[in-house]
């Protein structure tokens, strides 16, 4: 109680230096909100609730079912559904999804439709554009390797400079089409 007292307090204190923002978001679903001092849709500070939707996150957006935010700079995390369209941080929940995103997207599964410069690492890792970093986990997919896959099974289109260590390790232009243990290109 103490602590939650403190950071109401802090909250306060800092509310006229972020008068154009909300440094603390409290939401029950998408826009269905309140922040302090104002502005729900860009939040410098904390977002929580229970289903968040928000512009822009320069902080932590953490909620129980579902966190979506445009642009982030921190956290954005949910136990259910964590979705980031453009960030840099880290992007986390059972089913994690960000556009680009540069940092840790990590989930149980986790997909990206553009970019991912970093670690993308869970169960089912999947990449419809370019991976420069690492992805781990059983089943590993990416269009355009620069970096490490490490899992059962990866698969990637195209490695433009990397290498693949799995059981099942498949790469058009690698050593081979489909290698056991080791696939790679540099």
């Amino acid at each position: 109680m103490k602590k939650l007292a403190v950071l109401l307090a802090a909250v306060l204190v800092a509310a006229p230096a972020f008068a154009d923002n909300g440094i603390l978001k409290l939401s029950l679903w998408d826009d269905i909100a309140v922040a302090l001092p104002n502005n729900t849709q860009t939040v410098r500070g904390v977002d929580l609730g229970i289903g968040s939707q928000t512009n822009s996150i320069y902080g932590w957006q953490a909620n129980l079912l579902s966190s979506k935010a445009g642009e982030l700079r921190g956290i954005n995390e949910a136990i259910g559904y964590a979705r980031v369209n453009e960030g840099y941080g880290l992007n986390g929940a059972i089913f994690a999804r960000s556009n680009t995103f540069y940092g840790i997207q990590s989930g149980l599964i986790n997909i990206n439709e553009n970019r991912v410069g970093g670690l993308q690492g869970g169960a089912v890792n999947i990449a419809h554009g370019a991976v420069t970093g690492v992805q781990y986990g059983i089943y590993n997919q990416v269009e355009d390797l620069h970096g490490l896959q490490l899992g059962f099974v990866n698969n990637a289109h195209h490695i433009s400079k990397g290498l693949q260590i799995g059981l099942v390790n498949i790469a058009k232009n690698g050593w081979f089409p489909v290698m056991v243990l080791v696939n790679g290109r540099f």
